[in-house]
């Protein structure tokens, strides 16, 4: 089953003053993106805040993304909360030029028996025309064993935990992972994982497709070293629990401003310089 690897960034979503989507802002962000050799784009996710837009905000968003022909692979993130609504906007992808789709169980009862998430995602399966990741986010969502991923007929999972042995189950069942977490990635990929999504490259793609391109090539010295300033970064990032970080660096290095984010998740200070953390990664702005 074919479907997408290599480099895909968590994309951040800026909202405006009055906390609507700044569409001119997200393009020109996602333009910025492309253009630094990353492979696809992953919208909606966690830090792109993808609990806080409507649904049909969310479409809206897509037809405009698609429109705009970034020349990357699109991976629209389903995190509904609940069936019918991510049934309908499963649909609403179908017609819409994605490269896979990204779709997290609801994720407000737990703990839930794996055989309902298996359920979950059977009915979605028989909707989606696109390849399917599931979405294993224990830290904040539904977990998605890796028993259940391989039984599916779905490419593979976004895997945001890294727990161990996880990786090593989802591969022996002949599915593929998509990184969801920076820490340790470099191991990680040589282990087997087809690809990575990354909220830093939000900030950094250059760094991050290099880093990747390194582990491809055998190059585990420069890999490792890509890694540990990658982590330095991604501890600067864990000052503020706000995606906001992200939006402020961002903007810091391709001079378009991103904005806030929604409550409840909280702005960090007008105050904020986010050089620092950029030079001590050994990037600069």
């Amino acid at each position: 089953m074919s479907g997408p690897g290599g480099v895909h960034v968590a994309a951040v979503t800026p909202f405006d003053a009055e906390l609507g989507v700044d569409v001119d802002a997200y393009l020109h962000h996602l333009r910025w993106l492309a253009g630094h050799g990353v492979d696809g784009i992953v919208l909606f996710g966690t830090n792109g805040e993808g609990p806080s837009l409507s649904l049909g905000e969310k479409a809206a968003l897509l037809e405009r993304v698609a429109s705009a022909e970034l020349g990357v692979a699109l991976l629209p993130t389903v995190a509904e909360g609940n069936l019918p609504d991510t049934l309908e906007l499963v649909a609403r992808c179908n017609d819409l030029p994605a490269t896979a789709v990204l779709v997290l169980p609801p994720y407000f009862f737990k703990p839930v028996d794996p055989a309902g998430v298996e359920d979950f995602y059977r009915r979605v399966l028989a909707v989606a025309r696109h390849p399917l990741l599931a979405y294993h986010v224990p830290k904040y969502a539904v977990p998605v064993p890796a028993e259940v991923v391989t039984r599916l007929p779905v490419w593979g999972v976004k895997d945001s935990a890294a727990e161990p042995g996880y990786l090593d189950a989802v591969l022996a069942g002949d599915r593929a992972v998509l990184l969801g977490t920076e820490s340790g990635v470099v191991e990680r990929l040589g282990l087997g994982a087809q690809g990575m999504v990354s909220a830093l490259a939000n900030v950094v793609p250059d760094l991050v497709v290099t880093l990747y391109r390194a582990v491809r090539a055998g190059d585990r010295a420069s890999a490792d070293e890509l890694e540990r300033r990658l982590l330095e970064l991604r501890k600067r990032t864990k000052e503020y629990a706000s995606p906001g970080v992200l939006k402020r660096m961002a903007a810091a290095r391709h001079g378009a401003a991103m904005g806030t984010v929604r409550p409840p998740l909280v702005p960090v200070p007008e105050d904020y310089d986010p050089l620092p953390a950029l030079h001590a990664a050994g990037v600069d702005a």
